[in-house]
């Protein structure tokens, strides 16, 4: 249900940039934007890898990254959305048939893609850079989650430990870091800055830096996060007014929130280097 309130409020949003901003050339872009996301979706949705309501989703988030992005907004999400589902599809062979492993709901394409599309509205409206940069640093953030989990945990299964107290634990459980698994999470976040930086005429090292260690960090925090407080319900004060008796921490709200603490550090750093 939630996913679908940011499905409508970016979907406004789109139309108001739309009708208030830009000229007929932005105009065209991301109405080209649109139609891209939509046919890429309805493909990736054919190859069970988005549910209807995550190509829904996804057909929003992709008018954004090429719309208001352009063409380093499209590449890096392309590059994190491609790259994590080729990882992800494990085929496995059950009495003649290929089962791949699941689709994304429209709750994961936001959990990864909400403050990267936020970032880019607000910088599209403001022409700050800054924004830019943390907009990709949510994607790297995402990408470094992706290919950590499934290198990690899921291909290249090493010792993992318990980023918290160090205790040896299974892979795969929350919070729980491994040599291989660090690797690849430092990679994925060092790709997608490196697709940055290939389709940014004007991107500086000093940037692409940021926007790799940045997003390495933010899968560190996914970490943390994912031990202390993951798949725990609280209780809040103030809940009840809204319908909902308590929070339940779920993978999806540990990835929205590391994402976001590490494009808004990223923020931060850009604007005190001034880079």
């Amino acid at each position: 249900m939630l996913d679908r309130w940011v499905n409508i409020f970016f979907s406004l949003a789109l139309v108001f940039v739309f009708i208030l901003f830009g000229d007929s050339q932005q105009h065209n872009q991301i109405l080209f934007g649109l139609f891209l996301a939509a046919l890429l979706s309805i493909t990736a949705f054919i190859l069970n890898w988005l549910t209807i309501d995550g190509a829904s989703s996804a057909t929003i988030f992709g008018g954004f990254a090429y719309g208001l992005g352009g063409l380093a907004g499209a590449a890096v999400v392309l590059a994190f959305f491609i790259s994590g589902s080729v990882l992800s599809k494990d085929l496995i062979s059950r009495e003649g048939f290929l089962e791949k492993k699941f689709r994304r709901n429209g709750k994961q394409v936001w959990s990864n893609g909400f403050w990267f599309v936020l970032w880019i509205l607000i910088w599209f409206l403001t022409d700050v850079d800054a924004f830019l940069i943390g907009a990709v640093t949510s994607i790297a953030t995402a990408a470094s989650d992706t290919w950590a989990t499934e290198i990690g945990e899921n291909r290249l299964k090493g010792k993992t430990r318990l980023i918290t107290t160090g205790e040896k634990v299974q892979p795969g459980t929350d919070g729980g870091i491994s040599f291989y698994g660090t690797v690849a999470a430092l990679t994925g976040a060092a790709f997608i800055a490196a697709v940055f930086w290939f389709f940014a005429i004007d991107a500086m090292l000093s940037t692409i830096l940021i926007i790799a260690i940045t997003g390495f960090f933010g899968s560190l925090i996914d970490s943390y996060i994912g031990a202390r407080f993951q798949n725990v319900a609280y209780s809040l004060s103030g809940l009840s007014s809204i319908g909902l008796e308590n929070m339940y921490v779920s993978n999806n709200f540990v990835n929205w929130i590391s994402a976001g603490l590490a494009s808004v550090i990223s923020l931060i750093l850009i604007l005190i280097i001034g880079v």
